[in-house]
Parts: C-alpha cells; sequence; structure tokens
C-alpha cells in the first residue's frame, strides 16, 4: 500500500538506554543480564523516528544518514508503503555528543524530492527529542517561449494584360503583369510564369512575350513575390489566351487524309479539298440545308459532321464517315480543324 505525504512535517528523534531494543523496552535499572549487557547500555543507544505528514505526496521510502563524534556514520533505510508516518528505531549508536540525521526521499511519480536534517546528542539513559523538518519541491511543470515576430504586407498581383488574346499558331503575345507590393519589401518584386502549352520569352519578368505552339486555348499565370517565403504570401494571377491553328495547318491535314479523292474536275459531291477556303460558305453537296463550313462555328459546319461521321446538330446527314474506307482522323487533327473554323478561319 503506498502512502501519500505533504511537502514538510515534523520528525521526533528519540535517544533511548538500550542498543538493539524499542523505546517500550528501556529502563534506568538494568535487568537480570549479565555485566556485558549492563556495560553495553551505558556506552550506546538509538534514536526512534516519528513523521507525521498529509497527503499531497506519495513516497514509498525515506533513506536516512547518520554521522556523529569520532568519523562515526550509519545509513539506512526506512519503508513507509504502508504507513502514514515514517517511522523507526534506529539502535547502535555510541554515546557522545554532535550526531546528525539527514533524510531524504523521492515521490513515487518523480516529480519531488524531499530532505531535512537536525541534530541530537546521545545520552546514556536519558531519552532526547529532536525536530526535524522535511522540506518536498516538485520540478517545474510549465515553461515559455520568447516571440519574434516580424510583419510583411505580401504583395498582390493586380492582374494579366495580354495583347493580342488571340493569334495563330506561331505568332506571339506580349503579356504583362500589374502589381503592388505595399511595403515594398523584404525584397524587390520577382515574377515567375508558366503557361499550359507554348513558349515565354522569359518567365522571370513582369512582362514576357509568348508564342503560341498549338492551337487551342492556353492558361497562362504568374506568381509574384517579395522575397517572403511564408506559406500564401505568394500571389498568382491567371489568364487565358487562344492560339489559333491555320489554314494552312488544315490544309496540310485534308491533303494526307482526304485529298486524294476529293480533287480533280470531277471531285465527289461536288467537294474538292484542295483549297480548304474553297468550302466556306458553300452549301453541302448531301445535305444542301447545310454549310460546308461555317465561318466561326464548327458546330454548323457539314465538313466536321462528316469527319465525325454524325450530325452534331442531329439533322441531316448523308453517306459515311470520311475519309473513305480509311481510319478516322486523330483528335488532335480534328482539334487543329475546328479551332481554325471557331476562329473565324484565319
Amino acid at each position: 500500500m503506498i502512502r501519500n505525504f505533504q511537502s514538510a512535517g515534523w520528525l521526533t528523534v528519540l535517544v533511548a538506554c538500550l542498543g538493539g531494543q524499542a523505546l517500550s523496552g528501556c529502563s534506568a535499572t538494568p535487568g537480570n543480564g549479565d555485566e556485558g549487557a549492563e556495560a553495553a547500555s551505558e556506552n550506546s543507544g538509538s534514536i526512534g523516528l516519528a513523521l507525521h505528514v498529509g497527503s499531497a505526496l506519495t513516497l514509498n521510502q525515506i533513506d536516512y544518514a547518520i554521522s556523529g563524534p569520532s568519523g562515526f556514520s550509519k545509513t539506512g533505510t526506512i519503508d513507509v508503503s504502508n504507513s502514514n508516518t515514517i517511522s523507526a528505531v534506529i539502535s547502535g549508536l555510541p554515546v557522545g555528543i554532535g550526531f546528525s540525521i539527514t533524510l531524504s526521499g523521492t515521490s513515487t511519480d518523480g516529480s519531488a524530492t524531499c530532505s531535512g536534517s537536525a541534530t541530537f546528542d546521545v545520552v546514556a539513559r536519558r531519552t532526547s527529542v529532536a525536530k526535524v523538518s522535511l522540506s518536498c519541491h516538485q520540478a517545474a511543470t510549465t515553461g515559455g517561449v520568447q516571440i519574434n515576430g516580424s510583419v510583411n504586407v505580401c504583395p498582390v498581383a493586380d492582374g494579366i494584360s495580354a495583347n493580342p488574346a488571340q493569334v495563330a499558331v506561331g505568332a506571339s503575345i506580349a503579356l504583362s503583369v500589374a502589381a503592388h507590393d505595399s511595403d515594398s519589401g523584404p525584397s524587390p518584386l520577382a515574377y515567375s510564369w508558366t503557361a499550359s502549352s507554348g513558349t515565354l520569352s522569359d518567365a522571370a519578368t513582369a512582362a514576357p512575350k509568348f508564342t503560341c505552339t498549338e492551337p487551342g486555348t492556353v492558361t497562362l499565370s504568374v506568381g509574384v513575390s517579395d522575397g517572403d517565403l511564408s506559406e500564401g504570401c505568394l500571389d498568382i494571377a491567371t489568364a487565358t489566351v487562344t492560339c489559333t491553328a491555320t489554314a494552312a495547318q488544315v490544309q496540310a491535314i485534308l491533303d494526307a487524309n482526304c485529298t486524294g479523292c476529293h480533287s480533280g474536275a470531277t471531285p465527289p459531291r461536288g467537294l474538292s479539298l484542295v483549297d480548304v477556303r474553297a468550302a466556306i460558305g458553300v452549301s453541302a453537296g448531301g445535305c444542301a440545308q447545310k454549310v460546308r463550313i461555317v465561318s466561326g462555328s464548327a458546330a454548323q459546319s457539314y465538313l466536321v459532321d462528316k469527319l465525325l461521321g454524325s450530325a452534331q446538330d442531329g439533322g441531316c446527314f448523308s453517306g459515311k464517315q470520311m475519309p473513305l474506307n480509311k481510319p478516322a482522323l486523330s483528335a488532335a487533327d480534328l482539334a487543329t480543324i475546328t479551332n481554325w473554323i471557331n476562329a473565324g478561319t484565319p
């Protein structure tokens, strides 16, 4: 059973007349023993310890150390695991003046250490009383932190300018970003551009040049930093531009897949694709109500219906998918043709 003790108390030191006996057995008159035992009683004694404490700390044992005249010393341990007091009878102490006893212990959880000491004299056939104050000190359980902060106003990317916003593949667009940093620090503004396709002349400048390399919509992004690497301090602006296919790119696709049939003096359905521009605004041979190429609208262009193999609007569709008896055009080739038509057939 573990008992609890307060952080301080008092210790009664009893000096008895007979070494080796409990205090209750001490007598001023020798018993019927031999003269050797009586002589021993004249030259030695014992101390009784009784420390009464409360229930703030839990201790299982107390260590003691006794020192006295002529280099005398004695050490030991007092088991208090089954007691509410620290008590013991320590015998075998020679008669003398100027003894001291030191008690020490540690709480079972290691959070506190206790110690105390007192002086006493050993006198034959006398009982002396001394008080030991046992002080317990708990280790610190809290600490502090010194905070050294700084304030930085992060930059703002106000927006991207693209001039023009649409060009043919192979052409360039002048870009620029407007940005500001209210506190102008900790470093000058730095820029980092990215593009979903195409090339940038200098991704680290505020005003690079972008060049289209393939048809389609391109997403441009620029990050603006003032040198603060904290998460969230980099501001990013985005914009989109359009890279349009050229008539020459569309013609190259048709030459590779269609003009083998759709050429000459009498091409099928009267459709010659030797010059794709010749089909712009012309009625379709198989579906007279439709137009072969509607500039600005691939969804209304019958040429695209034929390449897909079905009417995009669910209306008239004549014949089979083109190119006839050949593999269908790749998605990339179809995208180039529809991009060119949607861009206004430049």
